[in-house]
């Protein structure tokens, strides 16, 4: 007969730090950016210092999926003479302590400027080539031999897209091929979205 797992004899472990272990249980994680470092409370539940910063720790209870069901049961109530008044969403929100912080964090992500997103080099490199090959045709670019990973021209398109928005990149490709920087290109079949023509 198995001696169950709750009835085993419990043994003391002598390697853990119990100090150690306890501090990581309870804290909250240390906070890297400077700026957030000051405006946070160490006092305060993460919960409050967010609502109160007018953040959000959680998403999905701020913006939640809307549940039409309810919302129809609502309105039969009001309908119906059930409920005598209806409490609109902006009384019931309460405005936040330190709404402030919200508008410091917009205007220093403004400052940092664009956003730091790269292609790697094998996918500009293949980009490049079927540029050079077919401009902007993708039909064509869906079934060349190079096209290995079996894009579907929904996604040439998308990633060609997504190339020329960055700009540190895409210069680099016209000043290769001696073409003119900051325009629109006048390669046919460009900002369509009739590409099967």
């Amino acid at each position: 007969m198995k001696i169950r797992r709750n009835h085993r004899q419990k043994r003391y472990r002598y390697n853990v730090n119990r100090k150690t272990l306890n501090k990581t249980r309870s804290s909250t994680g240390k906070i890297k950016d400077p700026a957030f470092k000051k405006l946070w409370e160490e006092t305060k539940k993460p919960g409050t210092n967010f609502r109160e910063m007018g953040l959000s720790s959680n998403p999905n209870k701020t913006v939640p999926i809307p549940n039409f069901k309810s919302d129809r049961l609502k309105m039969t109530k009001i309908v119906n003479g059930f409920v005598e008044e209806e409490i609109s969403d902006q009384d019931t929100k309460p405005t936040p302590k330190r709404g402030h912080i919200v508008n410091e964090m917009e205007e220093m992500a403004k400052q940092r400027g664009d956003s730091k997103l790269r292609l790697p080099k094998g996918i500009v490199n293949h980009l490049t080539y079927f540029l050079d090959k077919y401009q902007f045709n993708y039909k064509a670019m869906v079934t060349d031999r190079r096209n290995h990973d079996q894009w579907t021209w929904k996604q040439f398109r998308m990633k060609i897209k997504q190339f020329m928005n960055i700009p540190e990149q895409f210069n680099t490709y016209l000043e290769k091929k001696n073409l003119p920087v900051n325009k629109k290109l006048d390669w046919p079949e460009y900002d369509s979205d009739s590409e099967w023509k």
